[in-house]
């Protein structure tokens, strides 16, 4: 019986630098039933265009978008409307993933139809070179951004079409949060698997604070909130008790801190009174 096809999508957009490492990643998948499909986001570096040119002379789909960048939303949409995968994987140009990854997840996705999304631990490498350690994983903390489940995730096309695919609304970040939110909104499970699989890259201003002119956290969150004012609001409490125990946690640290910072003063006093107390001897 042949395994049923996995998309492995790549929005590329000047990453010409880092693309040839992402596409062996996929190459190298133990998985036997691939396809690799690059969308070309307007990429302007003459680098990226000719690597682009070379990987469809080698038989890899290439999609060009319109003229203009449309970003990640669009740019994975339209690869998914053109792959003909039942599993789809998507894969930042600049990020790579272990040749065993897609074998495991697929085996996770087949096996469990509640698992909605197949993740895996998180290694960060380029600038970095360690785990992206997180807390638990709930549907909760997904909200609050206290667990963040990368793109490079494995998923059901039939779920990418239930939901209306990725939100093309949300060009200055935050497409993959909303995504994985309206995947399990009406229930479903997302799966880590315990090894580390995924290799998301730093590199010089990753970061796009860093960026002059790049959208503030603020302005992200808000174009988020707009995007999906009722999933939200719907957490409400989970936020409040968020900013509760935020509010906790800094007061007792700002007491700690009081505490280093004065309590060779505090000894002293103490040390001080005592000899006082000696001297008219009333210690």
């Amino acid at each position: 019986m042949q395994p049923h096809t996995v998309s492995i999508i790549i929005p590329c957009y000047n990453d010409g630098k880092y693309l040839p490492e992402a596409v062996a990643s996929a190459r190298a998948q133990s998985y036997p039933n691939i396809e690799i499909i690059i969308v070309n986001d307007y990429s302007t570096d003459p680098l990226t265009n000719s690597l682009l040119e070379k990987f469809a002379a080698e038989g890899i789909t290439v999609i060009n978008t319109t003229p203009g960048k449309k970003g990640l939303s669009a740019a994975r949409n339209t690869a998914i409307k053109a792959s003909s995968g039942e599993y789809i994987l998507p894969l930042d140009a600049d990020d790579k993933v272990d040749p065993t990854y897609v074998e495991k997840a697929v085996a996770v996705l087949a096996s469990n139809p509640r698992v909605l999304i197949c993740t895996s631990r998180v290694r960060f490498f380029g600038l970095r070179h360690n785990e992206w350690v997180q807390g638990a994983y709930s549907y909760a903390n997904l909200v609050l951004e206290e667990y963040k489940i990368l793109a490079t995730s494995l998923f059901r096309r039939k779920d990418w079409a239930r939901i209306g695919g990725y939100e093309e609304s949300l060009t200055m970040g935050k497409e993959d949060m909303v995504f994985w939110l309206d995947i399990l909104k009406d229930g479903g499970e997302a799966e880590i698997l315990p090894e580390i699989l995924i290799y998301y890259r730093i590199k010089p201003f990753s970061m796009s604070a860093l960026r002059g002119g790049a959208p503030t956290e603020c302005e992200k969150v808000a174009a988020m909130y707009a995007a999906r004012p009722d999933l939200f609001h719907d957490h409400t409490i989970d936020f409040m008790c968020y900013c509760a125990n935020f509010r906790v946690e800094k007061s007792q640290r700002e007491c700690l801190f009081s505490w280093k910072l004065f309590s060779h003063l505090f000894r002293l006093e103490w040390f001080l009174r005592q000899k006082v107390k000696r001297l008219f001897g009333r210690a």
